[in-house]
């Protein structure tokens, strides 16, 4: 059996898409049934194992896929990767307008933009090139092929006498989206928060405070009241209000950290601040680091940079080569 049951009134069916990251294995995709009705939330990372698993998981569940809704909570590579090999053409498939916008408006203008900041951040100009090639999402589905319907905060999804609500809770992506159901107060959460890692924070090509957006959502989930989290990656747990308080406070505690970098060597480039940071991996040495774990270190280490610069806790100047300093 692919799948497992973690959930009745509603029944919800989780199905782990098989997909190796850096600190996972897998996204849960959840299936909910009633009434007749099938809502797919995510679809995981496009692989041909994954694939596998979730079309066997819903040929098992009785899943009718030109009748099903599938909602996915952001457009990255493993929860969107899927919606070509899985979702019948002209079904209905739901998703953030302010993430699809997000995700068109990288390419070539993003990369050359996020190379251009690497390297006045202190990165080697043949370094950031390589960093930023990575910083550009690629098309993950033909949003022509299916019936692409936008949803935002306060709009309902149905399936079956359910009404989930949709939820904005940006700071993993600019337009990442949560699913609540009022009745039962179960939260599909994506990766707003997770057990496994602490999510990554999302650079916002608006200019916008991304740590600050997140803080912001950590509390509005806090308020709900759930009675069940469901997270995307790793297993769920029932203490979920202690994980928002921790991963609040871990980042706080990252702030700080930062400011006394910055405060006992004033002056540093944003990478040797980022360099600087007691990040939790297994590693002394950066170069030891894996390519995929330091993008993601550097760009958390940018958004923590922009969040204080925002804030007038540091402030950045540029010397007269065009590097930026913090002080």
């Amino acid at each position: 059996m692919t799948y497992s049951q973690v959930h009745a009134d509603p029944d919800v069916y989780e199905v782990k898409v098989p997909f190796q990251n850096v600190s996972t294995n897998a996204t849960n995709c959840f299936v909910v049934l009633d009434g007749g009705e099938a809502l797919v939330v995510d679809t995981g990372a496009p692989t041909d194992e994954g694939a596998a698993v979730l079309d066997e998981a819903l040929d098992e569940l009785g899943v009718d896929r030109s009748r099903a809704t599938f909602f996915l909570t952001h457009l990255h590579l493993d929860h969107a990767g899927l919606v070509d090999r899985v979702v019948p053409e002209g079904a209905p498939v739901l998703a953030s307008e302010v993430d699809f916008n997000a995700m068109r408006a990288l390419g070539a203008s993003g990369y050359e933009r996020m190379r251009r900041r690497l390297v006045a951040e202190g990165m080697a100009p043949s370094d950031a090139s390589g960093y930023a090639r990575h910083s550009v999402e690629m098309p993950l589905f033909d949003p022509a092929r299916v019936s692409m319907r936008f949803v935002a905060e306060g709009d309902e999804v149905a399936v079956g006498s359910r009404r989930f609500r949709v939820l904005e809770v940006p700071g993993h992506t600019p337009g990442h989206l949560a699913l609540f159901d009022p009745d039962s107060r179960i939260l599909f959460g994506g990766d707003h928060v997770l057990f496994v890692i602490s999510p990554g924070i999302a650079l916002f090509a608006n200019g916008g405070d991304g740590l600050q957006a997140y803080l912001d959502s950590l509390q509005k989930v806090r308020a709900l009241g759930c009675s069940h989290l469901f997270v995307s990656h790793g297993e769920e747990w029932p203490f979920f209000n202690e994980r928002i308080d921790w991963l609040r406070q871990h980042h706080l505690e990252r702030l700080e950290e930062t400011c006394a970098i910055v405060r006992d060597r004033p002056g540093l480039t944003g990478v040797q601040v980022v360099r600087a940071i007691k990040w939790n991996v297994p590693f002394e040495r950066w170069e030891d680091i894996s390519f995929m774990q330091r993008w993601c270190i550097l760009m958390e280490g940018l958004v923590i940079l922009d969040h204080l610069v925002s804030r007038g806790l540091l402030r950045r100047e540029e010397d007269e080569s065009g590097l930026r300093r913090y002080f």
